[in-house]
């Protein structure tokens, strides 16, 4: 190639194959795999609905970039993953089986068996003896009167032992015991300086993180969701979404002075969301998408995990700000600017 474009016979660029025949390689993919289920050393691996799914994501986008066709990622999905659910269903029902049962494997030796015997740990100790030296002196010539009885002593010293440890416990608990009260009484006095010297602040924040609490919450598993037909009050706004598209329209809400924050999640659908255009509003998005499109303002990006992150010319010293989070698995992403 290189050499027909030094040659002049041609002008093709290599930049421009890559980025116009990439999805090549997924067909490429999804061919070999479908062809060699029927393989021995395929089996118990890919299934063709592995490479079915290549295939079909491959011819997408080789026909959006050579303009065979013109259908979004969102529509197509749409109706492709019913499609695979499908095929996947008939594939596990009609999936040729062996008929031959597998072979069990062979059991394992038993280990080796000793029968029980006594070894030289097993001999039983000897017995104590019945009586000792000293008790049959006893039993003989009878206890001397002078003799102390060593067991009462050792007994009155072990008593003596643990009434001196108990005391020393005692001790040391009470000292710790003062001194963690004089610690929490120290932590209290710092904390009390503290909130008369903050204390007006602290209810001021409060006040402003209360009415900032406030948002709009909005989820749907299967279907559409448009929001901002009529006029409204923006807040803090969630909306999730499993399959279908999703509109929110600003040019007709009320945008409050300070950052107001909006979430927007999709797995499967488009993603659109209409701004006025105020001189006053400050518009701060960060998109992200696994396949599809993404128009954001005045930035574009297509194919696989693409994100833009982009914010309005003097978005700090705007007095309405607008923080928007936008992701989506397979969709389209939009955010215009009307008016």
């Amino acid at each position: 190639m290189f050499l027909l474009r030094q040659l002049g016979y041609t002008d093709f660029s290599l930049g421009y194959l890559i980025s116009n025949y990439w999805p090549v390689i997924l067909i490429l993919m999804g061919m070999k795999r479908l062809l060699g289920t029927g393989d021995e050393h395929q089996k118990g691996g890919s299934s063709p609905i592995g490479g079915f799914f290549f295939l079909a994501i491959g011819v997408f986008f080789l026909g959006r970039n050579l303009d065979w066709f013109d259908i979004s990622a969102g529509d197509f999905f749409k109706m492709f993953i019913p499609i695979m659910l499908i095929g996947g269903g008939l594939y596990v029902i009609f999936k040729p089986r062996g008929s031959v049962p597998p072979v069990p494997p062979a059991p394992t030796s038993p280990p080796a068996y000793f029968p029980p015997g006594k070894s030289s740990l097993d001999v039983e100790p000897p017995k104590p003896l019945d009586s000792t030296l000293d008790e049959q002196f006893e039993q003989k010539f009878g206890k001397p009167s002078g003799g102390r009885d060593w067991n009462i002593n050792l007994q009155k010293d072990e008593e003596e032992v643990e009434d001196g440890t108990g005391a020393f416990k005692s001790t040391a608990e009470s000292r710790w015991q003062e001194k963690q009260e004089r610690h929490e009484r120290r932590r209290q006095e710092r904390h009390e300086r503290h909130a008369r010297r903050h204390g007006e602040w602290h209810e001021e924040f409060h006040e402003t993180e209360s009415n900032k609490k406030e948002s709009t919450n909005r989820s749907a598993f299967i279907g559409d969701v448009h929001m901002g037909r009529e006029h409204f009050q923006l807040k803090n706004t969630n909306v999730s979404q499993f399959i279908g598209d999703t509109v929110l329209d600003l040019t007709n809400a009320q945008i409050a002075y300070g950052e107001t924050k909006i979430n927007i999640s999709a797995f499967i659908g488009d993603i659109k969301v209409y701004i006025p255009n105020d001189m006053d509003l400050g518009i701060s998005v960060n998109s992200s998408s696994f396949i599809g499109d993404m128009e954001v303002l005045d930035q574009s990006r297509s194919g696989f995990m693409s994100s833009v992150q982009c914010k309005t010319p003097y978005y700090k010293e705007a007095g309405k700000k607008v923080r928007i989070n936008v992701s989506a698995f397979i969709g389209d992403i939009k955010v215009k600017t009307v008016g």
